[in-house]
């Protein structure tokens, strides 16, 4: 079985999977994970606002929404990874945010029973990113295998208010918003979507654009100086976070509220592709 270690960071202690390549060296070295997107949601995000996960992982960004709506606000996180699902949930509980509300389930465009990928064993040694494990992975049976798991859409949770919803699932966000047409329409939200796959990520554009949203490209960095342990991050792979944010006017006025130098504006499908292979590993930066 994977085991799970505990990690002081910037709030206390958060618990990462042992083997895992990409969350637990940044909280090592720095003691936070991504630390410009956490605090873009704690930013946006007001007492009181409904905001959503999907694609929540170990919940560093669920612990921000939580911290952000407080105890008159609501979360709603998704994690389908059956390891991950169990850290989220003891993360959460550590943090006190219990009321946060969360499923073990697939996110998409239609209801019904799926599969996705359980990590159980790895090789001595072996590291992996289980935030890229998707949908469409697929295990060998010596490492663990596929998990029954409840396929969803947002739009039949009949939000009456939803002030965010951030989407990171591989590539799925496509279906992750067919499936929340009637939500976005009656909610407005903002949403955030992973958009460090041009493809996955042009088809939205031209409709929000067309529903008066405006559209931005948030960049943030893996690790940043400073941070909470203080320390440097020379020589070590800093990875940058490539988001997309669809505002309305109406919302407006949460842009005020962030880092307005990490945002460029998007115009157009092409825009975004252009920015969205604008990728860099930075080493001694």
């Amino acid at each position: 079985m994977i085991e799970t270690i505990e990690l002081p960071w910037r709030f206390g202690i958060i618990e990462v999977p042992a083997p895992d390549r990409y969350i637990r060296p940044a909280i090592e070295v720095t003691g936070e994970y991504s630390g410009d997107e956490f605090d873009l949601y704690q930013a946006m995000l007001r007492a009181g606002d409904v905001a959503v996960d999907v694609g929540a992982n170990i919940g560093v960004f669920s612990i921000a929404m939580g911290q952000a709506v407080g105890k008159t606000g609501r979360v709603l996180a998704f994690e389908p990874q059956p390891l991950i699902f169990g850290t989220l949930t003891r993360n959460l509980a550590r943090h006190g945010l219990e009321r946060v509300e969360v499923q073990r389930a697939i996110v998409s465009d239609v209801e019904g029973a799926g599969q996705f990928a359980d990590v159980r064993t790895l090789p001595e040694g072996r590291k992996v990113n289980f935030g890229t494990i998707s949908v469409t992975s697929r295990i060998l049976p010596e490492y663990g295998g596929m998990s029954p798991t409840p396929v969803v859409t947002l739009d039949r949770l009949e939000l009456v208010r939803c002030d965010l919803i951030k989407i990171d699932v591989e590539g799925a966000e496509e279906a992750v918003l067919r499936g929340a047409v009637a939500t976005i329409a009656r909610c407005r939200p903002i949403l955030s979507l992973e958009c460090d796959r041009p493809n996955a990520a042009s088809p939205w554009v031209d409709g929000f654009l067309a529903s008066g949203y405006s559209l931005w490209r948030f960049r943030g960095t893996n690790l940043r100086v400073p941070n909470p342990n203080g320390v440097p991050i020379d020589g070590v792979a800093n990875y940058t976070s490539i988001m997309a944010l669809a505002v309305p006017p109406e919302r407006h006025d949460a842009l005020n509220r962030v880092d307005r130098t990490r945002l460029q504006p998007i115009d157009s499908r092409e825009t975004l592709e252009r920015l969205s292979r604008n990728i860099v590993v930075m080493n001694g930066s």
